[in-house]
C-alpha cells in the first residue's frame, strides 16, 4: 500500500506536467504516515503540491511518453518555462502532435538539442512515441551532468544509473516505461548526486526554482562588476568586449600565474575590444602588457543554460589576440555563449630563467600563457550562469597554437572540472623542455644586454649574467621594458626550436609530456579535430626558400621552382595536416576509456574554378582558412586577398559549406557528437576508430554546393611521407625539402 501510494504521488509529477498547467496533486490531509521522505521532500520543493492520492492505477500503469520526459528533463534542468514560452519559427515537422500547450516545447528543443541523443531523427520529435527504460534513464543522468560515451558505455543508462542511486530502472533497460517506473526513477534521482559534487538534484531543482530567466540586455554583473556591453542588430546577440578575467599581469605580477581582477564600482563599459597582449608587429611592437581580457557573445534571447565555447586564438603563441575570432555570427548560428580569450605571448607567455624561481610551481612553470587560459576558464565558473550560460557544458577550443595549447591543458591535472569538451582546429601534440626554455631566456638577455650596451658581444653579456646573483637577475629581467623582452625573442613559424613553450615543468604540464595519455592520466573528454587540405601552403608562401620567386613572379614561369612549390604543398601538407588530425586521433583513441574522437578537413578552395588559379597554385585551402567560415568574417585569408578568393561566383556553395559547418559544431556544443547537424540534409559525422574505412569528414563546396561526407584519406606521418618523398621527387628537390624547407617545423621533429 505504503509503494502504491508513493507512485500515486510522484506520478502527479507526470500526469499533469504534460498539460503545461501548475502540478497539483489531487487530495488534501496529512498523508505524512504512507509517504516516504522523499515524496515528502519533492512535495517541500513544489515538484508535487497536494498529497498525491489522485491518480489512479490505470494512468499508472500506462505507457509513458517521450514529451513527458522531455519536459521532466526541462522542469529539472530549470528550462521549462522558456521552453513553454518559446515563440521561435525552427521546430519539428510533428510538434503539433504535442498539443496546443507543448508544441512550443517540441520547438524548443530543436533550437536547443539537448535531447540529440535520445530523438535522433533530425525532422520528427514523435512526442507520443514510447520510452524504454534505459532512454529515461540517459535523461535523468543528463540532468545530473554525465553523458553517455562519456561517463559512461552507450547503452548501459540504465545499469550505471543503479550506482547513482536510481535503482528502479536497473535491468529494465529496453522495457517501455510506465508512468509508475517513470515517477520511480524520478524520485531516486532527486536524491542523486551531481556530478559535479555540488549537492543533490533536489537541492539543484530549489535553485533553479529561484532563478530566472536571462535578461537580454547589455547591462550585466559579473563577480567583480556591472558592466555594459553592446547590441549587434544585424544577428540578433549581444556582445561583452574587452572584459577582465585576471589582474594587470604588470609589474611584480609579470612572470607569475594570473591572479583575480580586482573589484570595481559603477558600471564597466565593455564595448570596445582590449589590446592585444604584446607582440611583434611589422619591424616594431603592438599591444599591451596589460592584456588579459576575454569577449563574449551569445543570442539576444532570454535562454538560459547555452553551451559555452571558450576559444584561445593562434598566432604561434606570440601573435594574435581574441579579436580575431569574433564570434557574434557563431553565437546566433551555434545557439551557444562563445568566448574568446587574450592570454599572454612570446617573452611574457613561456619564460623560463632560474632567477625568478620562488618556490611557487605555479609562478616558477613559465606557462604563463597556459596559465592564463586556465584562469579565464576558471572566471567562466564563476560568472557565466549570469549570461545565461552553462558552467557545466563548456567546450575548450583554439586554433593554431591556441589548438596546441588547448591538446596541453588535456594532460594538465590543472583542468578537471573545468571543461567538458575539447576542439583543436589545426594544432597537433606538441610540448618543450625547461631547459630548452631556459636556453632561450638566456639568449634574449644575451641579446639585450648587447642592444643596452652592457656588453660588447654575446661573450661579454654572458660573463655578465654569470656575475650576478639570481636577485640581481631577476631585478633586472623584471626592470626590462616589455616590448624589448619581445623584440629579442623574435618571430617563428610552427617551429618549436626557435620558441620553445608549453613547458614539462611537472606541474603545469606533466614532465612525460603527452605520454601521459599512454597512462589514462589526461581530461577524457569528446574531441573534434581540424585540419586542412593544403595545410602547409600559408608557410611555404612565406619560406625563404620561396618568397622572393613569388614575389618576383619566377614562380610561375620557372618550372624547376614551380615543382619546388607544389612537391613543398603537397609532402608538408601531408605531413602536417596529419600532424593536426590523425596524429592526435590516433594519440587519443589509443588511450583506454576516451570518448568519441571525431576529425575533418577543410578542402575549400582546391577544386579548380573556384578561387583564382594562381590563389589555387599559391594557397588552395591553407591553415587557418576554415575560421572564417565558422566566424562569418573576411578576416583570414580573404582579407590578405581580397581580389580571387571570396567571390560572388563561389559565394552560394561557400555559404552552404559554412552554415553546415556551424550546424556540425552546434551538435557537438550541446552533446559532444556532430552526428547529422541536426538536419537530414547532412551527412552523418562517425567517430574516428582504428579501422574505419572512411575515418575524417570532409568539408568542401564547389561555387554552387556544399560537398560534405565521410571520406577514406588518410595522412601519413613524417616518416611514410620521407619515403615517398625519396621514391617520388629528385634528388634536388628532396633535400631542399627536407633539409631546409620542413627542418625543424612541428610536423618533422
Amino acid at each position: 500500500m505504503k509503494k502504491m501510494k508513493r507512485s500515486i504521488a510522484v506520478a502527479a509529477i507526470l500526469s499533469l506536467c504534460v498539460s503545461g498547467l501548475p502540478v497539483y496533486a489531487a487530495g488534501a490531509g496529512n498523508t505524512s504516515s504512507v509517504m516516504s521522505p522523499a515524496m515528502e521532500k519533492l512535495i517541500q520543493a513544489e515538484l508535487i503540491r497536494g498529497n498525491g492520492q489522485g491518480v489512479n492505477a490505470a494512468y499508472l500503469n500506462k505507457k509513458a511518453s517521450r514529451i513527458q520526459a522531455a519536459v521532466l528533463y526541462l522542469r529539472l534542468s530549470g528550462l521549462e518555462k522558456e521552453a513553454l514560452a518559446y515563440q521561435g519559427t525552427e521546430t519539428y515537422g510533428d510538434a503539433t502532435q504535442a498539443g496546443k500547450v507543448l508544441a512550443p516545447v517540441v520547438g524548443y528543443l530543436k533550437q536547443h538539442p539537448y535531447l540529440a541523443g535520445l530523438v535522433t531523427d533530425t525532422e520528427h520529435f514523435n512526442p507520443n512515441a514510447p520510452l524504454t527504460a534505459e532512454e529515461y534513464a540517459m535523461l535523468l543522468l543528463k540532468v545530473l551532468g554525465y553523458e553517455a560515451g562519456v561517463d559512461y558505455p552507450s547503452g548501459e543508462a540504465s545499469v550505471f544509473a543503479a550506482g547513482q542511486g536510481i535503482k528502479s530502472l536497473q535491468g529494465k533497460g529496453t522495457e517501455q516505461l510506465t508512468n509508475r517506473l517513470m515517477a520511480e526513477a524520478t524520485a531516486q534521482a532527486l536524491q542523486s548526486q551531481l556530478k559535479n559534487g555540488t549537492g543533490t538534484l533536489e537541492q539543484l531543482w530549489s535553485k533553479h526554482a529561484q532563478n530566472g530567466a536571462f535578461k537580454p540586455q547589455t547591462l550585466q554583473q559579473t563577480k567583480y562588476g556591472a558592466i555594459d556591453g553592446k547590441t549587434y542588430e544585424q544577428f540578433g546577440t549581444l556582445g561583452w568586449l574587452g572584459v577582465p578575467y585576471a589582474a594587470p599581469p604588470v609589474g611584480e605580477l609579470r612572470w607569475k600565474a594570473p591572479q583575480e581582477p580586482k573589484a570595481w564600482t559603477g558600471t564597466r563599459e565593455a564595448k570596445e575590444f582590449a589590446a592585444n597582449s604584446l607582440q611583434i608587429s611589422g619591424k616594431s611592437t603592438a599591444g599591451s602588457e596589460d592584456s588579459l581580457y576575454l569577449n563574449i557573445w551569445r543570442p539576444n534571447t532570454s535562454s538560459t543554460k547555452l553551451p559555452v565555447m571558450v576559444f584561445l586564438h593562434g598566432g604561434g603563441n606570440m601573435t594574435g589576440s581574441g579579436k580575431d575570432f569574433q564570434g557574434e555570427q557563431l553565437a546566433r548560428n551555434t545557439n551557444s555563449i562563445i568566448i574568446s580569450v587574450n592570454y599572454r605571448l612570446g617573452a611574457l607567455g613561456f619564460f623560463q630563467n632560474a632567477a625568478l624561481k620562488t618556490g611557487n610551481s605555479l609562478d616558477d612553470s613559465g606557462n604563463y600563457g597556459l596559465l592564463d587560459a586556465f584562469r579565464a576558464l576558471a572566471w567562466v565558473q564563476d560568472n557565466i550562469e549570469g549570461f545565461g550560460g552553462d558552467k557545466g557544458n563548456v567546450t575548450l577550443a583554439g586554433q593554431s597554437a591556441g589548438a596546441r595549447d588547448v591538446l596541453a591543458t588535456m594532460i594538465s591535472p590543472l583542468s578537471k572540472g573545468l571543461y567538458q569538451k575539447v576542439i583543436a582546429f589545426s594544432g597537433g601534440l606538441t610540448t618543450a623542455s625547461p631547459k630548452e626554455g631556459e636556453q632561450k631566456s638566456e639568449d634574449a638577455i644575451v641579446k639585450i644586454l648587447v642592444q643596452e650596451g652592457k656588453a660588447a658581444n654575446a661573450e661579454e653579456a654572458k660573463a655578465w649574467i654569470a656575475k650576478q646573483t639570481p636577485a640581481q637577475l631577476e631585478t633586472y629581467l623584471r626592470a626590462v621594458p616589455a616590448d624589448k623582452l619581445v623584440t629579442a625573442f623574435g618571430a617563428t613559424a610552427i617551429r618549436m626550436q626557435p620558441f620553445p613553450h608549453l613547458f614539462r615543468d611537472g606541474t603545469v604540464i606533466p614532465k612525460e609530456g603527452f605520454d601521459a595519455i599512454n597512462s589514462g592520466k589526461y581530461a577524457k573528454v569528446p574531441v573534434l579535430l581540424g585540419s586542412l587540405e593544403t595545410e602547409f601552403s600559408a608557410f611555404a608562401f612565406g619560406d625563404p626558400n620561396f618568397a622572393p620567386s613569388i614575389n618576383d613572379g619566377t614562380l610561375f614561369t620557372d618550372q624547376t621552382k614551380a615543382a619546388h612549390y607544389a612537391a613543398a604543398l603537397k609532402y608538408g601538407s601531408e605531413a602536417y595536416a596529419g600532424f593536426n588530425a590523425e596524429r592526435v586521433a590516433e594519440k587519443l583513441t589509443g588511450a583506454a576509456g576516451q570518448p568519441p574522437v571525431y576529425a575533418y578537413r577543410f578542402a575549400w578552395g582546391t577544386q579548380p574554378g573556384v578561387i583564382s588559379e594562381r590563389l589555387l597554385t599559391l594557397l588552395g585551402a591553407p591553415h587557418g582558412a576554415d575560421m572564417d567560415f565558422y566566424t562569418g568574417h573576411a578576416a583570414g585569408i580573404a582579407a590578405y586577398f581580397p581580389q580571387g578568393y571570396f567571390s560572388d561566383v563561389n559565394k552560394p556553395g561557400r555559404e552552404q559549406l559554412s552554415a553546415a559547418m556551424a550546424a556540425y559544431l552546434k551538435q557537438f556544443l550541446y552533446t559532444g557528437n556532430p552526428g547529422t547537424g541536426g538536419t537530414e540534409a547532412l551527412a552523418a559525422w562517425t567517430p574516428w576508430t582504428k579501422d574505419a574505412k572512411a575515418p575524417i569528414m570532409r568539408l568542401d563546396a564547389n561555387n554552387t554546393t556544399a560537398e560534405i561526407g565521410m571520406s577514406s584519406q588518410y595522412n601519413q606521418g613524417k616518416e611514410a611521407v620521407m619515403a615517398k618523398m625519396k621514391k617520388e621527387l629528385p634528388e634536388e628537390t628532396y633535400k631542399l625539402l627536407t633539409e631546409k624547407v620542413f627542418a625543424g617545423r612541428f610536423f618533422w621533429e
